[in-house]
């Protein structure tokens, strides 16, 4: 099986963190999105995966993956867009169903009940969608069938209204479908909408939000709520074998209940963690310093004595000074 990992955009929304960081390669409890996407292609067999990157290339050369999976990246001089980045590797991808996967994203769902949906409605595409609760995604609209009827527009009454997750499973023939488009070319604009409404049928499959789970980190609110949404599910035990597992063994080893602490981290002993809290690696707590519940730290993180953190993200290189108070706040320096 292959898939293909879109990470060329810039992440404007993001910044200033992704002025030095690609936006799939920040992290989530230690470990960069891109790399949770790649250890769960791999438990569903997924073994060559394809990267178009743009914006700080030489930055995905530090990306760990299985040394059973071959990762085979591309660097676009200028972004050619979701669809120009697939037709990028479209030589590499003719031989069977593959997966597209944004790189922007967090998720667990079964790959494997997706692929077998697919190969069962033998449709071009089957795109996987989920409840709409973002005010400003596009809307999708699906039938009783698991039909898209159509992207975008108002309430299409009957039909179901949704949004596309960024995760898709195309055939071979949609490469037979796509016409020539200006870069940067979007799989949605040129390829899907004309599709559909042209009377081509494209499936979708919907994220089971009772066992599976999606997060999209697409603005500094997202990016806070996203690791703390993620502490608390491992904290409650619901993240699933794969994720937990994972962490464990890529960022922090759970030494109380609830309470993660990476390599070559320091807590005085005057100092007070409050579950749930997840420590990265080489931090330094200071005594009479308060941290959690539900604090995320990165690696390299020094705590001046005194400070008080709760419901809080603080970033990798962070200084906090001397009696600081942050409570629901992401902090990057």
């Amino acid at each position: 099986m292959k898939a293909v990992i879109l990470c060329a955009g810039y992440g404007t929304r993001l910044k200033p963190i992704t002025d030095h960081t690609p936006k799939p390669l920040i992290k989530v409890l230690g470990i960069p999105l891109l790399e949770y996407t790649i250890n769960l292609l791999y438990q569903y067999d997924v073994r060559e995966i394809y990267i178009n990157r743009h914006h700080l290339p030489e930055k995905f050369d530090k990306v760990n993956f299985p040394k059973k999976v071959k990762v085979h990246f591309s660097t676009e001089q200028q972004i050619l867009g979701t669809l120009g980045g697939i037709m990028s590797f479209k030589e590499h991808l003719l031989d069977d169903d593959f997966l597209v996967i944004n790189g922007d994203i967090l998720f667990d769902m079964n790959i494997k009940k997706l692929l077998e949906q697919h190969k069962k409605r033998k449709c071009i595409s089957t795109m996987v969608v989920r409840k709409k609760d973002v005010d400003d995604a596009t809307p999708v609209f699906i039938d009783d069938f698991n039909n898209v009827i159509s992207i975008g527009g108002q309430s299409r009454g009957v039909y179901k209204e949704c949004m596309f997750t960024g995760i898709q499973v195309l055939s071979p023939e949609f490469f037979k479908h796509v016409k020539p488009a200006q870069l940067p070319s979007c799989i949605i604009k040129d390829l899907y909408i004309p599709y559909i409404s042209s009377g081509g049928i494209v499936n979708s499959c919907a994220v089971d939000d009772n066992k599976e789970f999606w997060l999209e980190f697409g603005d500094h609110k997202k990016y806070l709520d996203g690791n703390l949404w993620v502490l608390k599910k491992l904290s409650e035990y619901k993240l699933g074998n794969i994720y937990e597992d994972f962490i464990d063994l890529r960022s922090g080893e759970q030494v109380v209940e609830n309470i993660w602490l990476g390599d070559k981290v320091y807590v005085d002993w005057g100092a007070t963690l409050i579950p749930p809290v997840f420590v990265g690696h080489g931090v330094t707590i200071e005594k009479e310093s308060i941290i959690g519940p539900n604090v995320v730290l990165g690696d390299d993180v020094t705590i001046k004595e005194g400070s008080a953190i709760r419901d809080s993200f603080i970033m990798d290189g962070a200084n906090i000074p001397a009696n600081s108070k942050i409570i629901n706040r992401m902090q990057h320096q």
